[in-house]
């Protein structure tokens, strides 16, 4: 009886784990896969020890690029809406980069993208949430909500590289393997918030400068953080900024931490906050963006900026939920274009502001205005090119975020 038992107890576990997963994708059939590139930039082949079934799927991307996938077609059922997310096995490769997972509903500006870290060179389970897959970009809905796309709109999942680029401006090369690929039910998002209302004012960190206790400062943003066309990082108002705070408070103890990104959006780093931010224990955070993601005509502006600005809130939160207390926030008004974006980000720049009105506790540097007061002749005189500040276009914006932060006027 006993044996009988336990029999019948193993087989309601087994239809009770079988319920709360469902098979994709096998990857025992290679054949399903198709890549994007003709010229091996990546590639893919059977792994010949696979975790489950007959086979997996292994893929390689060995050439410095930034997107590189193979993908395949899905057909969703009206039951898919029951589950929350994906499962699926991954081999690494030992290193310390990421593997990408993008799915799409219709059109490729309709995707949701995660990662995960490659270290683990045996085979181990990642479980993504549909709230762990972010969406490409600031207008389009979380996967899985009510005003949102639902997983039974998805018809294409792709594994490999997509926007694949850190904050050393490397594209890595990276292998890795894939099995069994499963819808499942029962997990949650792991990407916690910290409402912004929660967030210190930055006169709890001037506190703690000025008692030469030490300071991290985090920098988030594009290119024009990263310091391109100026000379990278060193030379980037971040960098220059903590040059001013540790002399003008005496403290050594004030670091800068850059995980800027060319290239990058509002929703390109909340895809990355993982890899750039998480570990990261800031005192302050300082986030601008814009110019990668600017409304192309005129009469977008309005949505575009409700968009953009709901999106840095979101990845303002979700930066400070992966430390282990909320930093203090200055958020930089977009900075104007050269040429013919003069005026294209001051809707932006205006999306800042008003965020800086509605959040107290927030502090608002006006680069944006500081440029606009100096009128355009002089303003092309610190541009590099059409985005990016020179050298003394970058030390103009640290005056403005070190005013901002102290209430001081800056060092000439």
């Amino acid at each position: 009886m006993k044996t009988a038992g336990m029999s019948l107890f193993l087989c309601l576990v087994a239809a009770v784990a079988c319920a709360q997963t469902k098979v994709i994708d096998s990857m025992d059939d290679i054949a399903l896969w198709k890549t994007n590139h003709t010229d091996n930039r990546i590639t893919f082949s059977a792994d010949a020890q696979p975790k489950e079934g007959q086979g997996a799927v292994h893929l390689d991307s060995q050439v410095a690029t930034t997107f590189a996938i193979i993908y395949r077609r899905l057909k969703p059922g009206p039951d898919w809406n029951g589950y929350d997310g994906f499962v699926f096995w991954v081999k690494g490769d030992g290193s310390k980069h990421f593997g990408d997972i993008r799915i799409q509903a219709g059109s490729w500006n309709r995707a949701w993208l995660g990662n995960f870290p490659l270290k683990d060179t045996h085979w181990h389970e990642v479980k993504l949430a549909w709230r762990d897959l972010v969406p490409a970009g600031a207008g389009t809905p979380e996967l899985g909500t009510a005003d949102g796309f639902r997983p039974t709109d998805l018809d294409f999942i792709a594994f490999g590289k997509s926007w694949n680029f850190n904050t050393r401006h490397q594209r890595p090369k990276l292998a890795f393997s894939i099995d069994e690929l499963r819808l499942v039910k029962g997990i949650q998002p792991n990407r916690p918030r910290r409402k912004i209302e929660t967030f210190p004012a930055v006169s709890t960190v001037v506190a703690k400068m000025k008692a030469r206790e030490p300071v991290t400062v985090l920098a988030l943003g594009d290119s024009i953080t990263w310091g391109t066309s100026a000379g990278g990082n060193r030379n980037a108002y971040p960098a220059l900024l903590g040059e001013m705070l540790r002399k003008h408070y005496r403290n050594d103890k004030i670091e800068i931490v850059s995980r800027a990104i060319g290239g990058s959006t509002t929703a390109k780093g909340r895809q990355w906050l993982n890899r750039d931010v998480r570990g990261v224990e800031a005192d302050l955070i300082t986030i601008m963006f814009g110019f990668n993601e600017m409304a192309q005509k005129p009469e977008e502006r309005e949505t575009k900026t409700k968009a953009f600005t709901a999106n840095l809130v979101t990845y303002a939160e979700e930066a400070a939920g992966v430390m282990k207390t909320a930093p203090a926030c200055v958020l930089l008004a977009t900075i104007p274009g050269n040429g013919k974006h003069w005026e294209s980000l001051d809707c932006y720049a205006e999306g800042v502001r008003e965020l800086g009105r509605r959040h107290k506790n927030l502090t608002v540097a006006d680069v944006n205005a500081h440029f606009k007061k100096m009128g355009f002749e002089r303003f092309k005189t610190l541009m590099a090119d059409g985005a990016h500040p020179n050298r003394n276009g970058q030390r103009e914006m640290a005056k403005v975020v070190f005013e901002a932060i102290t209430g001081e006027k800056p060092p000439e």
